[in-house]
Formats: structure tokens, sequence, C-alpha cells
């Protein structure tokens, strides 16, 4: 008999001798089972203890599936809801780079998000956009009117003369 075949026998031997096979089989059993239930298990109770949580928010469910759908965190959804918005217009807002109370403002004063962004990038914050707008002013325009110290209503006066900035 050679080494590898003896160490294979020797080895057989324990295993034989220290367990019944039905017990062996029902442990492997055992195991295996284990490793699916106890992820599958976690797994759920996780989404459980999420449902839970969405639920506390006073959404309706369809309204939580629609914010999963954005893929927008709980308490992110709330911010925006409490902003005024629903899922996909918030959805619009994010991607360019605004927070819920951020764009509640802008909104509330007939802003599109590029738009906000363009008057806030050009030095106006959603009132003074709001006055310039009003005026007919687009944020380039009025920003070199706002350089000069010209008030909107001002400035319109003055171009309705043919005077620009």
């Amino acid at each position: 008999m050679n080494r590898a075949s003896a160490g294979q026998s020797g080895l057989q031997e324990v295993f034989s001798r220290s367990m019944p096979a039905r017990l062996a089989g029902f442990i492997l059993v055992l195991c295996l089972a284990a490793s699916f239930g106890i992820p599958y298990g976690a797994v759920s109770l996780k989404e459980a203890y999420d449902e839970r949580e969405w639920s506390k928010t006073g959404l309706s469910g369809a309204e939580i599936d629609e914010w999963k759908r954005e893929k927008i965190s709980r308490p992110l959804a709330v911010r925006w809801r409490n902003a005024g918005f629903k899922p996909p217009h918030a959805s619009i807002w994010i991607r360019e780079g605004f927070d819920p109370e951020d764009a509640g403002i802008w909104n509330s004063r007939g802003f599109w998000p590029r738009e906000a962004l363009s008057w806030g990038k050009a030095g106006f914050d959603p009132d003074e956009a709001e006055a310039w707008k009003e005026m007919g002013f687009y944020h380039e325009i009025a920003a070199s009117w706002k350089k000069k110290g010209v008030s909107p209503a001002d400035a319109a006066a003055r171009q309705k003369k043919g005077e620009w900035p």
C-alpha cells in the first residue's frame, strides 16, 4: 500500500469511528440550510426594518415606491417632500446640485433648475433674481446692470429709452 492511500484510509477510519454516517449527513444538510437561511433571514429583517422606517414618514405606499424608484434615500425624500417636491421633479434639482431647501426657494419663485443655476452663478440670490426676471431681464444683462448699481425697475426704464449697460 502506498503512502497516499494509507493516509486516506487512516482518515476514513478516524471519521468512520468518530461519527455515524447519518449524523454526518444530517450536519451537512443543516449547514447547507443555515448557509441559505441566515443570509435570507438577515435580508428579510433589514427589508422589514426599512419598510417600517419608510412608513413612519407619513408617505403613502405609492409615494414610497416613487422615491425608491428615483433612488432617493428616506431622510432625503422627507426633506424634498417638505420642500414641496415629488420624486421626478426632485431628481431634476438633485442632478443640478441643489439641496431641497434651496431648490424649494428657487422653485417657489418660478425658476427651473438650470435657470436657477444660471442666476446663482451670475451672483443673484432667489429674491434678486425674481425681481430682475419680473422686469424681463435674463441673468447676463441683469448682472451687467447690477454691477453698475442699477435697480431692476431703473434698468427697465433705462432700457426702454435705449440705454444698455
